[in-house]
């Protein structure tokens, strides 16, 4: 049976700059709050690459209490306690992930002063713009830096944004983070991503999706939706609390 279900926000849950389909998100709430006396629905928690407060926002939208991880893999929220934990990962490195920051912050400044930083970040570099153009641009000459100068990050991109993370704080590890913390096997974990920086998490989530928006290439590792956004995330949620049913009244 699957006993969590881990939503990526940006294009699951959300999409930037526009208004969220709060039907579908009102539905997705209900199934969350029946989890904890229904036990073929799963529970729900987020794995994002945005900062915490976005992230602790869309929780409260969706009445999440389990922890929830932000930053890719680099930090979790615990609800309950009202506490953050930052990866030892980060600690680590953290003097390297300021020489991220400030080559982000100097690009910006000096060349796309119309980009914005996600300044909240604490262990990665992020940046937002609405223009996809701007995005791949921007996502090519950090592809470069990052190689030639950062050999411990990686870079990824969806349609409005761009993250430079740590290899040790990717998805993936934010998922066996929330699996040691739940004590849930990855193998009874969902979780429905759409962009490259979702990969590390599909691949070891007993059932990874991807939204009809996401990426192509994740093709290769999850089972593609008929929904976009969070229309997807309420299909695939369905699909899981049917299937927890069905193996229910065979046991």
């Amino acid at each position: 049976m699957t006993k969590l279900f881990v939503l990526d926000l940006d294009g699951c849950v959300t999409y930037p700059f526009q208004t969220p389909h709060w039907e579908s998100i009102s539905k997705i709430r209900e199934y969350n709050i029946r989890s904890r006396t229904d036990s073929t629905i799963p529970p729900l928690s987020i794995c994002t690459g945005r900062p915490y407060a976005y992230a602790e926002a869309v929780a409260q939208w969706l009445d999440i209490r389990l922890p929830i991880v932000f930053e890719s893999g680099g930090g979790v929220y615990f609800p309950d306690a009202q506490s953050i934990e930052f990866s030892s990962a980060y600690y680590e490195k953290k003097e390297k992930v300021e020489e991220v920051k400030a080559w982000i912050s100097h690009i910006v400044e000096t060349k796309y002063p119309d980009v914005l930083i996600e300044f909240t970040k604490k262990t990665d570099a992020g940046l937002v713009h609405s223009d996809e153009s701007r995005i791949i641009e921007i996502f090519e000459l950090a592809c470069d830096h990052v190689h030639k100068n950062f050999p411990d990050f990686e870079v990824h991109r969806t349609e409005v944004s761009v993250n430079i993370i740590l290899k040790t704080c990717s998805k993936g590890t934010g998922l066996q983070w929330l699996s040691r913390i739940t004590h849930i096997s990855l193998s009874e974990f969902a979780y429905i991503g759409d962009s490259s920086g979702d990969i590390s998490a599909l691949k070891i989530a007993g059932k990874p999706y991807t939204p009809k928006n996401g990426t192509p290439a994740l093709d290769t590792y999850a089972t593609r939706l008929n929904g976009e956004t969070s229309q997807a995330v309420l299909e695939a949620y369905e699909m899981l609390i049917q299937s927890n049913r069905e193996i229910l009244a065979t046991n």
